[in-house]
């Protein structure tokens, strides 16, 4: 309803991508031209929407490494005591993210959507 209502928006953030492509439909319904679409997550449909030119760039997280990484965590702090350091420079450990788009910017780093496609959690 709102890009309906308000025709001057023309730049969304979602925080997944099946709402990011409910906004595409929602913005070519209206007849509503989107700027810059950007959203996170990184699944397959995601980065297939990127591919498509329906979402501009998504943040390609990685589940399964971090449920992997986390169940390492829980048994080394059984095991042993061990907790997981944090990353360097932060208050937590850095799983990673990677930002997927076809449209590079300078000094922006990212990754195609072949690596994003070759790299989906789903």
């Amino acid at each position: 309803k709102l890009l309906a209502k308000n025709k001057k928006i023309n730049v969304v953030y979602t925080i997944n991508e099946p709402t990011a492509i409910g906004a595409c439909a929602a913005a070519a319904a209206a007849g509503v031209k989107i700027d810059a679409m950007v959203s996170v997550d990184g699944g397959g449909a995601g980065i297939g929407a990127v591919k498509s030119g329906c979402i501009n760039a998504t943040s390609q997280q990685y589940p399964l490494l971090m449920a992997d990484l986390g169940v390492q965590a829980i048994y080394d702090i059984v095991k042993n005591g061990t907790k997981p350091a944090n990353s360097e420079g932060l208050d937590f450990f850095n799983t990673g993210v990677k930002l997927i788009t076809d449209d590079p910017q300078d000094g922006v780093a990212s990754e195609t959507t072949e690596y994003g496609l070759a790299n989906a959690w789903g």
